[in-house]
């Protein structure tokens, strides 16, 4: 029995929906009364492109750029690096941008993987531990919450998991060190959807 026409809208909506959401999902965030949204890789200054993908980072290392995603939240406080990262898909396939390999690399210095989420809001300290020493009363003890622990950090990390062609995705990696403007990013494992091949590596250096 041939699908109806029904049946065919349905299954061209979920398609669509399989690979477009990811990609828009993650272009803005509402940050108070403003909303903040990432450039076009092909417009940012530190990009790469390769094979018919520009990837662009940008590190978020002063308050003025983190006040900008993250609102009153700095993580650089609390020795932890935003990065964003625009990948822009010009080719004429999906693209499978996960699992990524990320990497803060410094020339002579080594590298250092990008964080994954639970390390990111344990690398603001915690809540205090208690005093298990002797005490004339028992007194009650602050705890003292994580401001990496909020939803802010999670919300903006890139999530996406496959672009359409001619779409973008884009969101934050965190990595616990200070800038160094000499410093490169090192992205692997992006792959062509249909066939599973693999593109070839990625190093991008900081323009600023």
């Amino acid at each position: 029995m041939a699908p109806s026409n029904r049946s065919r809208e349905q299954v061209n909506l979920r398609r669509r929906e399989f690979f477009v959401i990811p990609s828009i999902a993650v272009s803005g965030w509402a940050i108070g009364e403003s909303q903040f949204k990432a450039p076009a890789a092909s417009s940012m200054k530190s990009r790469v492109e390769l094979d018919h993908v520009i990837i662009g980072v940008e590190a978020f290392d002063t308050a003025e750029k983190t006040a900008k995603a993250f609102g009153k939240l700095d993580p650089n406080k609390y020795e932890v690096l935003p990065v964003l990262m625009v990948i822009q898909n010009n080719r004429k396939t999906a693209l499978r941008v996960s699992p990524l390999d990320v990497q803060y690399i410094v020339p002579g210095m080594g590298k250092v993987d990008a964080l994954r989420l639970d390390e990111v809001t344990s690398a603001g300290g915690g809540p205090n531990r208690p005093n298990l020493g002797p005490k004339p009363l028992p007194l009650p003890t602050r705890v003292k919450k994580n401001p990496l622990a909020g939803r802010d950090i999670e919300e903006r990390a890139f999530v996406a998991k496959m672009i359409a062609p001619g779409e973008a995705a884009s969101g934050f990696f965190y990595f616990n060190l200070r800038h160094r403007t000499t410093a490169k990013i090192y992205v692997n494992g992006l792959a062509d959807a249909a066939t599973k091949n693999e593109i070839f590596y990625f190093e991008i250096p900081f323009a600023d």
